[in-house]
């Protein structure tokens, strides 16, 4: 089974689709990097008093951070279900 011709407009997609790939790993590295500071690293800096003790209320920025990227990965995610029809315009079996 060969692929069928690939036109523009499926390139315009398929660039389309790789866009939204990209931007999953980085809301994904958002997130982890977010997520990382707000749990582990200003409580640890905090508790070996590195940190002063004021700076606890600044986790919440870091929480809030790490909830708006994985909000926006998950929305990522479902774009990219969405679009990923384009593949079988020119590719019948897409799940190899």
């Amino acid at each position: 089974m060969d692929p069928d011709y690939i036109n523009s407009a499926d390139w315009r997609a398929i660039g389309n689709l790789l866009h939204f790939f990209w931007f999953i790993l980085l809301f994904a590295i958002g997130f982890g990097f977010n997520f990382l500071m707000a749990h582990a690293i200003i409580p640890s800096l905090i508790g070996t008093g590195h940190l002063p003790q004021r700076l606890n209320r600044a986790r919440r920025i870091f929480y809030a951070g790490a909830f708006g990227a994985f909000a926006l990965a998950l929305f990522y995610v479902t774009r990219v279900i969405g679009e990923a029809h384009i593949i079988k315009s020119f590719w019948e079996r897409w799940w190899i």
